[in-house]
């Protein structure tokens, strides 16, 4: 893999990235310890950019941090931000007190994130936007999705109408552990890059699908840390967006010869 170059910046391991992105840890001017973030061209630097800003106008709950940016470029797109420090929960053991203790400030930190002021400025209401979204997708995968995936997450979605009158909040949008540091008091959240508005479902969704199947336990102190069961989260609405959710990795795993994107997507599906 090629040595990044950002001038300021001395690169020392390679971390790893997804979606286009590559992560390294180095060294940034007069001996900081620094992260650098490359991104691919598309929105996710601007995104990320834009989320990791806003992050640091928020009162985040205690014991909860996120990046913080040192310096940024638009071209090609970086971004230089100081570590934070833990494990990736979702790579290591850790005891139930641990996840406990980890679930608790990521409902924290979640409810926080979701309700920042924001100005919606998409003219389509959800309800249509994420049928619109579904039908999109399912054009896109005419090719590999089957007529009873499509029809299952038809059925799920309906007319649109369960989503009316909810409104869009800012999202992580891939909210799961794997972007959850821990060190035993503090959670750093990380990797904002696909952060934008949309349905406030779509930040649990992963949870629903991953860490809240394998301990279900945790879904119960997560409700309870938001305070009880959001008015939006009804089984019919969390079930619908698993379903776009669904579509979409299938979709989206067949054009990027991913198929474990692919594989989930239908597992999700047959349950």
């Amino acid at each position: 893999m090629d040595t990044p170059e950002y001038p300021g910046f001395c690169p020392q391991k390679h971390l790893g990235g997804t979606a286009g992105c590559s992560v390294w840890s180095g060294i940034w001017q007069e001996g900081t310890p620094a992260i650098l973030k490359a991104h691919s061209p598309g929105r996710g630097w601007q995104q990320e950019k834009d989320a990791l800003d806003q992050a640091q106008q928020l009162d985040l709950p205690p014991s909860v941090v996120t990046p913080m940016i040192l310096d940024s470029r638009s071209s090609p797109p970086a971004l230089i931000m100081t570590p934070v420090t833990g494990i990736n929960m979702a790579h290591h053991s850790f005891s139930m007190a641990d996840w406990s203790q980890a679930q608790r400030l990521a409902a924290r930190f979640l409810k926080r994130w979701q309700s920042q002021h924001f100005e919606d400025n998409d003219p389509l209401p959800l309800d249509q936007a994420l049928l619109q979204r579904l039908e999109n997708w399912i054009s896109k995968g005419s090719d590999c999705l089957s007529k009873s995936e499509i029809a299952v997450a038809r059925g799920r979605l309906g007319d649109g109408s369960l989503f009316r009158g909810h409104s869009r909040v800012p999202c992580h949008i891939d909210f799961q552990p794997r972007n959850w540091l821990w060190n035993g008091q503090q959670l750093g959240v990380i990797d904002f890059e696909h952060a934008r508005p949309d349905h406030p479902a779509f930040d649990w969704v992963r949870l629903e699908l991953g860490l809240w199947q394998k301990m279900p336990e945790l879904r119960d102190e997560f409700v309870e840390e938001w305070g009880g069961l959001p008015d939006w989260a009804s089984r019919e609405v969390i079930d619908a967006v698993i379903g776009i959710h669904a579509i979409g990795s299938i979709v989206w795993g067949h054009a990027h010869n991913d198929r474990e994107f692919v594989f989930e997507g239908r597992r999700v599906l047959d349950e």
